[in-house]
């Protein structure tokens, strides 16, 4: 009898966990996952559930109850470090006062009114504790030296769970081969001039944080100077400054504080009117002056040095670039008009020529010479020049060309109505009275004279002939033959010179183009 009855039990017990397994759980949220607070702050555990809750049961690091809520009232365990400290509602659990050793982890078992269907359901939460960051500092050296180790410190007075961040200029400083960030600390080595600036030092937990800030001066220098000349007039081709003229030497150095400057020449201090400042103003009296002058830049802080030297140049002569382009464009305006005058004289030159090549081709081409006056006086007794009559030889002055002579033949000459033309006497008044005047021939044409001649006979006068113009290039027969300014006369033994008067006539016969005739001598 009592078997059947405990296989009855034993089926009903099972029937009614299956029954509750098919059931779901109550759902549970947190308002806050993790909470934290500040030392001294109110800890409140917000539950987010159902609102039909029959009881809320919280528990403290996973088995001690702290508190319950059922029924529309709390129930506080007094046994706890929370008890008078503590208050329980239907959704939240508040701790006032919250303390370091409150930090852990809270459970909340949450049942259901039996109307929802829902079973019992928990959930836990953890809960962080944190003092305050409080009162941070960021130390600087007062004095950062380049190329020299720079150590800087950040320090607080309260917080726990600290993070310390390092920034410059609003950025962000990464620890690299330069810089080292241990804790609190950040040291440069070696420290560069560009490292100054302002720093940040941040220090800060999960629930508060402070900032100091100072700024970093790094000095440095003096570097090498740079050096400038500045005188009244720049010399080219060499050369500083005039004697008795004043140079200004500069002497500039980067440096941090700024640099004390001093020159010396030869190893011995030159004075200046500013002392320290760098500015040499050098008043010139000789050129034994000139030589090196160097500069040497000092730093009072740091207490390093640095020289750098200039070759002062005083010239006696000094010409700048205005003078020098001066003389440069007066040699160049002389060159020009020395080939200008060249040039003239060469024009004038070949334009005399041409007048003379043009004055003789009229000549040569003039078809109407003038008459030859005879000579009165009988025998040629008397000198060329002397009387009123024209001489017996007759030059063409006006072209100055010697070579065209007119000549009496020696049978003339004790005639005066008689004349020689070619080689034929003929009267002079026929000569004089020439219808047509020949054209002009040169004197390399003509026949020249025999020194002893012969009258003949059996020639007459001719009258004369038109002219015939042949080239003498096709006269073969004629002898080219130029007589001389003078001819010597055997008669009387004198000498008769030719000189022209005014524009002298030209006569020329149809004969002297013929061969010439063979005359006894």
């Amino acid at each position: 009898m009592r078997q059947p009855l405990l296989l009855l039990s034993l089926s009903l017990a099972v029937l009614l966990s299956a029954n509750v397994l098919a059931q779901n759980q109550i759902e549970i949220q947190f308002q806050t996952d993790p909470v934290l607070v500040q030392t001294g702050a109110e800890i409140v555990f917000t539950v987010l559930t159902v609102s039909q809750v029959f009881s809320m049961t919280w528990q403290y690091q996973g088995g001690v109850t702290v508190g319950q809520w059922s029924g529309g009232s709390q129930t506080i365990n007094t046994g706890t470090q929370f008890q008078d400290r503590i208050t329980i509602t239907n959704t939240q659990l508040r701790i006032v006062g919250a303390q370091l050793r409150d930090a852990g982890k809270f459970t909340v078992v949450v049942t259901p009114t039996a109307t929802t269907g829902l079973v019992t359901n928990s959930r836990s939460i953890q809960l962080r504790v944190f003092d305050a960051v409080a009162t941070v500092t960021l130390l600087v050296p007062s004095v950062a030296v380049e190329a020299r180790n720079v150590s800087l410190r950040c320090t607080w007075t309260g917080g726990t769970d600290i993070t310390v961040r390092w920034g410059k200029g609003g950025a962000a400083i990464l620890a690299d081969d330069r810089i080292t960030i241990s804790a609190g600390s950040l040291v440069i080595n070696p420290a560069r001039r560009s490292d100054a600036g302002e720093y940040t030092c941040t220090v800060s937990n999960p629930i508060s944080a402070q900032t100091a800030t100072e700024s970093l001066t790094v000095y440095y220098g003096p570097d090498i100077p740079v050096l400038t000349k500045v005188s009244p007039k720049e010399c080219v081709g060499g050369g500083d400054v005039l004697v008795g003229q004043t140079v200004r030497l500069t002497c500039v150095s980067d440096s941090l504080p700024p640099a004390l400057f001093s020159w010396q020449r030869d190893g011995q201090p030159v004075a200046s009117v500013q002392p320290d400042s760098g500015v040499l103003s050098l008043q010139t009296f000789s050129t034994d002056e000139s030589g090196p002058y160097v500069c040497t830049a000092r730093n009072g802080l740091t207490g390093g040095t640095s020289q750098q030297g200039v070759d002062l140049a005083i010239v006696a002569t000094c010409l700048d670039v205005g003078e020098v382009v001066g003389i440069v464009i007066g040699c160049l305006l002389l060159i020009l008009i020395i080939v200008l005058l060249i040039v003239l004289i060469v024009c004038l030159a070949r334009r005399r020529r041409a007048q003379q090549r043009q004055s003789d081709t009229s000549v040569k081409t003039n078809p109407n010479p003038g008459p030859i006056p005879p000579d009165p006086q009988p025998n040629g007794a008397r000198d060329l020049g002397h009387g009123p009559h024209p001489p017996l030889y007759h030059l063409n002055t006006h072209t100055h060309h010697p070579d065209r002579i007119y000549a009496a033949p020696p049978e003339s000459r004790g005639n005066p109505q008689t004349l020689q033309l070619n080689g034929a006497r003929v009267p002079a008044a026929a000569a004089q009275h020439a219808p047509t005047p020949p054209p002009v021939i040169p004197l390399a044409q003509f026949q020249a004279l025999p020194k002893k001649q012969h009258k003949s006979p059996t020639r007459g006068l001719q009258p004369p002939r038109p002219p015939v113009n042949i080239p003498v290039a096709q006269r073969p027969g004629q002898v080219q033959q130029r007589h001389a300014n003078h001819h010597h006369h055997p008669e009387n033994g004198t000498h008769r010179h030719a000189r022209g008067h005014g524009h002298p006539s030209h006569f020329t016969h149809p004969q002297q183009h013929q061969a010439p005739r063979g005359r006894p001598r």
